[in-house]
């Protein structure tokens, strides 16, 4: 059925469409009462009712809180000016029917009894004869209706189960309006994923901060959401003038604390009650609040009863007022050591120029920018300290230092706005140089990766400060690192001139030097303190081949960046995560962490990152054999390793060869495949008859597997060498030497490759009783792995070797939203934590639990440490670090 989507709605949307197509179709007619609060979005769903109805009539009407008190008031509103003239119902209504509605609508002298026929004659009206079709009827604000028309409509509603004739109602979720025993169904708030995507629609302009403060502070209602992103300020929304009523007719001591709790926002007793203390009033002054209904009070929480009211309690006090309710907040917070309230708090309480508030500010932003935390908290205060500056120099540095704090955090298009206006008014050598370190970042994953690092190392050639040219030839280095550029890279090496950790370890990895790389990044103090070495180091140990330490040291680095709220570097070090699970054979894992980070990139504006991501992805689709998906996540070029994996797979040497030899020269670009491409180009040489152009790639290969000291390199290159010689006993002595390496362990696909390749080679050789073995237990990997042509092709080699094998039966796989939530759920999260930290609501969570279950063959949370393997390291502290364990 046509009609518009609502965000977060499509269960409700889906059930009301089904009462409204069921009386289109001559299935008879239905009722719902929506209930919900105040902007919840009851009255959005009628709309949509009323769109998607085409051939049906639409009566429409409502409660008026005035008109509470009238008979037969919403009734008039409802049937229209053309339905309340006394000629519609004659011919259509029994007299005493026709005489009763007229009675009711004013158009004769009522009388008593006539009361108890106006259900019926709304019911036969509404019938009406079979050509007029079936009758939607939309009742909004049935709280406000006055009792005689509730009565007549609810008469009606009750009866027409065997009638076209579809009522729904919309009504407040309280007294308002009593249970009246027909189907309900009430109205939650959006999740925030949905709340965002309604701000992405109404109000695409909306500032990140703003958005974020508004779908915080909105919990989830539609109404209360649109109205704090239009507000400039927090609070300052636009409110019904019953929640603006209701606060007026307070007293002002009450008002006074109602405003601290709403100016809050924490909901913590103990910080609105030192705030009261410091203003005077009492505590004991809220309680006409709570007897109004405006707020709740226990002992461990205090909450508005409805976002908008929180808002009218914002404004129920002058300007001046609410500065001192901040400044008294501000003081109470300086007590609990929470930075971001404080923070936010000092901000409100300044007007004008300020240079004492605002170098409280950016104490408070360099003390959580030292720590590696809340990066947008700290580019708040940092922006707000600058704007009450009055000194331009003052002000640049203070707005580059929002600007390097909005980089940290992913928010880009922010930060080039910030070091843009830094640069304007600049005049010191070291801002200027801190907004060409800015604007690199920015270049790295917007613009031309590689201009980042060349931006720098000319820059830094003119800088006179010794200290900030070597720390812009350090981020040259690894801003050309990390896009390949290793020309680049080589000369900022050169020219820093001292021996920093970053030098030093990319100075080593020019080399190849893997050893002496992770020994520089994970034996000095820096690399504790940088998030960027930590990032290095798991980048490293993955190049090296070490998945579990890549694993480990990742997962230290995305704890980091999940509480200090890094974003910049977070879907980095996921993407080094999914990198391992995927060469460790956990392919659920893989997927769910690749995903998860690519959403990150792909919302913060990591271009360059996304793609890399995708690599992983793509590479995933080629071990599975899904072509459709492996081509797509390859069609920006990024991942040609991928579809030569793909083509190898399914039997297309030759594609495969011409896929590999364009991916293997990308290797400079240090991405994890690169290795692996050599030994897939080897293979896809010898098989499309050209061996030849394995030599160079096989040499390559080589070198790593010695750098790199990995049991699972070293089978790698002992089979390729096997593939490679044309004696029969140097090529069953390779093999035997890297069946020997992989069983030290590593990498499960490349083990089954391995075992695939020498049973091929004692097929061929016809030794078939050593060749089954072989083919066995590689199609028992491959089938355990979802390496569906892989599996094919040891199936069909089992086949010549004369086994009989049974045909593909793939198990159930968790989805990859199913298996970050049984991840989260095992490190002891509840369901409203895990909600929090996937941006899903509790509900989507529990669905997801009750979907897994089944497949896990589990019945319960207690029972999931039965199925998921044993992870590397650290894997679990990465996914589900931060969640809190319940009490």
């Amino acid at each position: 059925m046509a009609g518009q989507s609502l965000c977060g709605r499509a269960a409700e949307v889906a059930e009301i469409e089904h009462l409204v197509e069921r009386a289109r179709a001559g299935a008879g007619g239905g009722v719902l009462v929506l209930r919900g609060e105040a902007g919840i979005g009851k009255t959005a769903l009628l709309d949509h009712a009323a769109g998607a109805a085409p051939g049906m009539r639409v009566l429409r009407g409502g409660g008026i809180e005035a008109e509470a008190g009238v008979p037969f008031a919403a009734l008039h509103l409802l049937l229209g000016e053309k339905e309340t003239q006394s000629s519609e119902f004659s011919g259509v209504l029994p007299a005493p029917q026709a005489a009763a509605l007229e009675a009711a609508l004013g158009l004769t002298r009522p009388r008593p009894e006539d009361r108890l026929l106006v259900g019926l004659a709304l019911l036969t009206l509404l019938s009406g004869p079979p050509e007029r079709g079936p009758v939607l009827v939309l009742v909004d604000d049935a709280q406000w209706l006055d009792r005689e028309s509730a009565d007549a409509l609810l008469f009606a509603a009750r009866r027409v189960a065997a009638r076209g004739i579809v009522f729904l109602f919309a009504a407040r979720d309280d007294a308002a309006w009593p249970r009246t025993g027909l189907p309900e169904l009430r109205l939650t708030g959006l999740a925030p994923e949905d709340a965002r995507l309604l701000l992405d629609e109404r109000a695409p302009g909306t500032p990140p901060g703003r958005r974020d403060r508004a779908v915080e502070q909105a919990r989830g209602n539609p109404l209360a959401l649109i109205a704090f992103a239009a507000a400039e300020s927090g609070l300052l929304a636009r409110v019904p003038a019953e929640f603006e009523r209701a606060v007026r007719g307070l007293p002002e001591p009450a008002r006074v604390l109602l405003a601290v709790v709403a100016a809050d926002g924490t909901g913590e007793p103990g910080v609105a009650v030192r705030a009261a203390e410091s203003l005077g009033v009492p505590f004991g002054a809220l309680e006409p609040a709570e007897e109004a209904g405006l707020v709740a009070v226990t002992r461990t929480a205090i909450g508005f009863r409805h976002p908008l009211a929180r808002a009218a309690a914002y404004q129920g006090v002058p300007v001046t007022r609410r500065i001192a309710v901040h400044r008294a907040l501000a003081a109470a917070h300086a007590r609990t050591g929470d930075a971001g309230p404080r923070v936010r708090h000092l901000s409100a309480a300044a007007l004008g120029t300020d240079e004492a508030v605002a170098a409280e500010l950016e104490a408070a932003a360099g003390d959580l920018a030292g720590r590696r935390a809340a990066p947008s908290v700290a580019a708040f205060a940092y922006e707000r300290a600058a704007r009450l500056a009055g000194d331009p120099e003052v002000r640049a540095r203070r707005l580059v230092s929002a600007a390097e704090a909005e980089l940290a955090g992913g928010r880009h298009e922010r930060a080039r706005t910030l070091a843009d206006e830094a640069a304007r008014s600049a005049g010191a050598s070291e801002t200027r140089a801190r907004v060409d370190l800015v604007r690199a970042g920015l270049e790295l994953e917007h613009g031309v990766p590689e201009a980042a690092g060349r931006l720098l190392l000319e820059r830094a050639a003119s800088c006179d400060d010794p200290e900030v040219r070597a720390r812009m030839l350090d981020e040259a280095a690894f801003h050309a690192w990390s896009c390949g550029d290793a020309e680049t890279a080589a000369q900022a090496v050169d020219r820093h001139p001292g021996g920093s950790v970053m030098v030093r370890a990319l100075s080593a990895l020019l080399g190849d030097d893997f050893r002496s790389a992770r020994r520089v990044l994970t034996g000095g103090p820096d690399g504790a303190r940088d998030e960027r070495l930590r990032l290095l180091a798991a980048e490293t140990a993955l190049l090296a081949g070490d998945d579990a330490g890549a694993a480990e040291l990742s997962a230290q680095l995305v704890a980091r960046c999940r509480d200090g709220g890094l974003l910049a570097l977070l879907p980095r070090g996921l993407g080094v995560q999914a990198w391992a699970r995927l060469f460790h054979g956990a392919h659920d894992d893989a997927r769910a962490l690749a995903r998860e980070a690519l959403r990150i990139a792909e919302e913060t504006g990591q271009r360059r990152q996304a793609a890399a991501l995708r690599a992983v992805q793509a590479r995933q689709a080629a071990i599975e054999g899904d072509e459709v998906r492996c081509r797509a996540l390859s069609a920006d070029g990024r991942a040609g390793a991928a579809l030569g994996l793909l083509a190898l797979g399914l039997g297309r040497p030759e594609d495969a060869l011409e896929h590999l030899q364009d991916a293997h020269r990308e290797a400079a670009a240090h991405a994890p495949s690169a290795m692996l491409a050599l030994a897939d180009t080897v293979e896809a040489a010898v098989a499309a008859g050209r061996p030849g152009a394995g030599a160079e790639p096989m040499a390559r290969l080589a070198a790593f597997a010695r750098a790199a000291g990995q049991p699972w390199a070293d089978g790698v290159a002992a089979r390729c060498r096997a593939l490679l010689t044309a004696d029969d006993a140097e090529a069953d002595r390779h093999f035997t030497l890297a069946l020997a390496s992989h069983r030290d362990g590593g990498r499960p696909f490349e083990r089954a490759r391995t075992e695939l390749l020498y049973g091929e080679w004692l097929r061929r050789s016809r030794r078939r009783a050593r060749a089954r073995s072989r083919l066995g237990a590689a199609l028992e990997a491959f089938e355990r792995l979802g390496a569906v042509p892989w599996a094919e092709r040891a199936r069909g080699e089992l086949r010549a070797a004369g086994q009989a094998v049974r045909p593909c039966d793939p198990p159930g796989r968790l989805t990859a939203q199913e298996m970050q939530v049984v991840r989260l759920a095992m490190t002891g999260a509840t369901n409203r934590q895990i909600a929090a930290r996937l941006r899903l609501s509790h509900r989507t969570v529990a669905y997801h639990l009750y979907k897994a279950f089944p497949k896990l063959g589990v019945a319960s949370r207690a029972e999931l440490h039965r199925y998921v393997p044993a992870a590397e390291p650290g894997i679990e502290a990465g996914i589900g670090a931060g969640a809190e364990r319940p009490a």
